[in-house]
C-alpha cells in the first residue's frame, strides 16, 4: 500500500512540474509536503488494515465491542456464537459430537502455513525398528498436510527446545492402546503446544507394525490439530478406529474447524 501511494505521488509531482516549468524550487517544496501528506495517509490506512486483519484472525469474542454496553456486548457475542453453532449443526461433520467432550470450545492452531509448525521426533531407544517407525510418523504428518484448507504445515527440527510438537517413544502402554496426544491451549482456544506419545510395542510385548503406527499417528495428529473423536466407527477419528486413512468426513471436520474462530461457542447465559 505504501509503495502504491509513493508511485502515485511521483506521478503527481511530474504533472505539477509540467504545468510550472519555471519554478522548480517552489515545485520541489510543494511536492515534498504533498509526499508527506500521502505517506501519513498511507500509514493510517496500513494501521487500520492491520488492525482489521488481526480481528478476523482472533476468536469470536475478539470482535470489537468498543462503545457497547455490557448487555449489548453480551448480545453480540451470543449472536456470533449462535451462528457458529448453526454452521456446525448444518454440516456433515462430527464437530458437534466432539464439542461435547471439549466443553463446547473450539481449539486449533493459528495460521501456520508461512511460519511452519515445528516438530521434534525423539530418538527411539525402546528396541523398535527406528527408521521404519519414524517414517510412518512423517508420512502421517504429510497426509494431514495434503488434506487442504487446513492452514498448518509442519517441519521437523533437531533441537527439541525449538519445537512446538514433541513426539516421544515408549515401549508400551499399560492398556490396549498405541498412541496418546496431549494438547495445550490458551484461554482463547489457540493451541500452543502438543506432545504425541507413541508405543513401539503392544501391551503383550509384540512390536507394532509400521503400517499400524501410521494409522495411530494419523489419529493422534488429528487430536494435535484440535479434532475430537468422531461418533461414526468408520471414521479414522473414532475412539477405537478400524480405518486406515482419513475419511471424507474426517477431512470435512478438519476443514470446518479451521474455517471457524477458536474459542467457546457456549451461550453466554450458560456461564
Amino acid at each position: 500500500m505504501i509503495e502504491e501511494q509513493g508511485a502515485g505521488c511521483q506521478r503527481h509531482e511530474a504533472l505539477w512540474r509540467n504545468i510550472n516549468p519555471d519554478n522548480d524550487i517552489l515545485q520541489m517544496r510543494i511536492g515534498f509536503f504533498i509526499a508527506l501528506g500521502v505517506m501519513a495517509i498511507a500509514v493510517v490506512l496500513y494501521g487500520t488494515a492491520r488492525h482489521d486483519s488481526q480481528s478476523v484472525v482472533g476468536n469470536a469474542d475478539s470482535v470489537s465491542h468498543v462503545g457497547l454496553s455490557e448487555g449489548a456486548r453480551r448480545d453480540s457475542i451470543k449472536t456470533l456464537r449462535a451462528a457458529v453453532r448453526k454452521r456446525i449443526a448444518d454440516s456433515d461433520t462430527y464437530l458437534g459430537h466432539a464439542l461435547v467432550e471439549d466443553d463446547s470450545v473450539l481449539r486449533r492452531w493459528q495460521d501456520r502455513t508461512i511460519r511452519m509448525l515445528t516438530v521434534h521426533i525423539g530418538s527411539n531407544t525402546t528396541g523398535g525398528i527406528s527408521g521404519e517407525l519414524e517414517s510412518s510418523v512423517l508420512r502421517a504428518f504429510s497426509r494431514w498436510e495434503r488434506v487442504g484448507a487446513i492452514p498448518v504445515t509442519f517441519r521437523t527440527v533437531r533441537d527439541s527446545a525449538n519445537a512446538e510438537v514433541h513426539v516421544h517413544w515408549i515401549h508400551s502402554f499399560p492398556v490396549n492402546r498405541s498412541g496418546q496426544a496431549q494438547v495445550f491451549w490458551d484461554s482463547d482456544g489457540w493451541i500452543r503446544k502438543a506432545i504425541l506419545t507413541l508405543a513401539t510395542h503392544d501391551p503383550y510385548g509384540r512390536p507394532v507394525n509400521p503400517d499400524v503406527l501410521y494409522t495411530v499417528s494419523l489419529h493422534e495428529i488429528g487430536h494435535l490439530l484440535g479434532l475430537g473423536h468422531s461418533d461414526d466407527p468408520s471414521d479414522l477419528m473414532y475412539a477405537i478406529t478400524t480405518a486406515h486413512d482419513l475419511t471424507a468426513r474426517d477431512r470435512r471436520s478438519a476443514r470446518l474447524l479451521y474455517a471457524l474462530p477458536a474459542g467457546s461457542i457456549r451461550d453466554p447465559r450458560d456461564y
